[in-house]
């Protein structure tokens, strides 16, 4: 559950924001963590909201200039939570079209890629975008849902090591786990694709 305390102190701190969403593991207590979205024109800089973080230590913030038709969007105003402002709207076909335009470059960029958070994000996506074409938005929208859909209807374990892209394990971990996972996904998407 999502404290009213931290909604209010969101409020108060950017006042100027088009939007603030609360989203992912946090709405159904999957996970401690607070991943928040700032819809805003102009985002402050780190030094402008380290008094806010230092209050709320487990939030995650993003500060989010324009909005573009993609899966993580969608997530986050498809299923987030809005505590304030006007709803941002997105296009969850359009969107998915746009990731599965985009199937070849994270291929790519798994295979090939000589940046660890770029390769673990790479794969991270494929699986959100497979997870999302057979479960749906609401049956993809976290790490443990996404998971679920795809152990319960293809047999594939999302790895623990592509978790927290932010901090990966090394390029040679990545691969050697993340391979198989990739051609069953691969699989998977040339049903939706040529």
């Amino acid at each position: 559950m999502i404290s009213e305390g931290l909604i209010n102190d969101l409020r108060r701190s950017f006042p100027g924001a088009k939007a603030i969403y609360v989203y992912g593991g946090a709405l159904d207590c999957s996970t401690h963590d607070v991943d928040v979205a700032v819809f805003i024109r102009d985002p402050p800089k780190p030094g402008d909201y380290l008094d806010f973080l230092t209050r709320w230590p487990n939030v995650d913030l993003q500060f989010i200039r324009d909005v573009r038709e993609t899966l993580f969007m969608v997530y986050v105003v498809k299923t987030g939570l809005l505590v304030h402002g006007e709803p941002i709207d997105v296009d969850v076909n359009r969107a998915l079209e746009n990731e599965l335009g985009r199937v070849g470059d994270r291929t790519e960029t798994f295979l090939r890629g000589d940046n660890e958070v770029m390769v673990c994000k790479s794969l991270k996506e494929l699986m959100y975008l497979v997870a999302a074409l057979k479960c749906g938005i609401d049956g993809s929208s976290n790490w443990y849902r996404m998971g679920r859909c795809l152990r319960n209807n293809l047999g594939i374990e999302a790895p623990v090591e592509f978790k927290d892209c932010l901090s990966p394990p090394d390029l040679g971990t990545l691969r050697r786990v993340g391979e198989p996972v990739l051609n069953a996904l691969l699989a998977e998407l040339r049903r939706y694709y040529g």
